[in-house]
């Protein structure tokens, strides 16, 4: 099973929309089913309820797919992934992003990155700490494949190659920024640049890491003829998604999955559905 661990503004809405168009009803953009309101992250316990909806589950991704966060499951195969971005360019982009659509123009940046939910957000996301060794270990310990968004086309090929022969890579892109002056404007600055870079320290080291150490070692494994093969991906490729499977993998979130969670947080009928969806099952869920 795929696990892709989504993190902001790395081209993430892209990859989820390619794994419905590869697996339609077998993809799940998932949430922890006790609450859509804290942090916690997505769980094995909620992985078991999910599989009695998804018997034949290929994919999940989401927010709250973490990398400290191990999912087990007898006869399951868990490939985790993510995708990083220059750490400075990501953080001056979600600043980008509160003003442009979630309409906060009332934001001061100085303020802002004093907020400890965003510093270092590609670390927390992977380690659930702003440790870079924390995350480098546990990208080793599940054996993470991390792409880079900056090399995008490149990092599906090798995705598909080292890890998911059956994902099926054709695209268009999704939820791109239509300007990026705000965040132009940050980088260019030197008070705002500085102010980046102390937010972003870990994750400094971690795509440093990556890019260094970690992706050469990818495109090591792929072996010759990587750039004739993303030039014919290139070439190659579809310009838009399978509709069909896109169809049917969001009716079957939207007319089921999220009204069965909506069930579940309810008082009224939440502890009925407890006891459906948490009773025994069987442990041998085909993939």
């Amino acid at each position: 099973m795929l696990v892709f661990v989504h993190i902001n503004k790395t081209a993430g809405s892209t990859v989820r929309y390619i794994l419905r168009s590869s697996y339609g009803s077998r993809h799940c953009d998932v949430e922890p089913w006790d609450s859509a309101r804290d942090d916690r992250p997505f769980s094995t316990q909620d992985l078991r309820r999910l599989r009695r909806i998804y018997p034949r589950l290929a994919s999940i991704a989401g927010h709250r797919v973490t990398g400290h966060t191990e999912l087990r499951e007898q006869g399951t195969d868990f490939e985790y992934f993510t995708f990083l971005r220059d750490p400075l360019k990501l953080c001056a982009s979600r600043f980008q992003y509160h003003i442009d659509h979630r309409k906060k123009t009332h934001l001061v940046f100085e303020e802002w990155i004093r907020q400890d939910w965003l510093r270092n957000a590609q670390t927390q996301r992977i380690a659930g700490t702003q440790n870079a060794d924390d995350a480098i270990r546990i990208i080793g310990e599940r054996e993470m494949f991390v792409g880079l968004t900056e090399r995008f086309d490149e990092s599906m090929v090798l995705l598909k190659a080292l890890r998911a022969g059956d994902l099926d890579i054709g695209y268009s892109p999704v939820n791109v920024a239509k300007r990026s002056s705000i965040a132009s404007e940050l980088l260019a600055d030197e008070r705002s640049r500085e102010a980046l870079v102390d937010a972003n320290g870990a994750d400094l080291a971690l795509y440093e890491y990556v890019t260094r150490e970690l992706y050469p070692g990818f495109e090591r494994d792929f072996g010759d003829g990587r750039a004739d093969a993303v030039a014919d991906y290139r070439r190659d490729r579809r310009q838009s998604f399978n509709r069909r499977k896109l169809t049917v993998s969001r009716v079957k979130r939207h007319a089921l999955y999220r009204p069965l969670l909506r069930l579940y947080r309810s008082r009224a009928t939440g502890s009925a559905l407890e006891k459906l969806l948490d009773g025994p099952q069987r442990t041998d869920n085909p993939v």
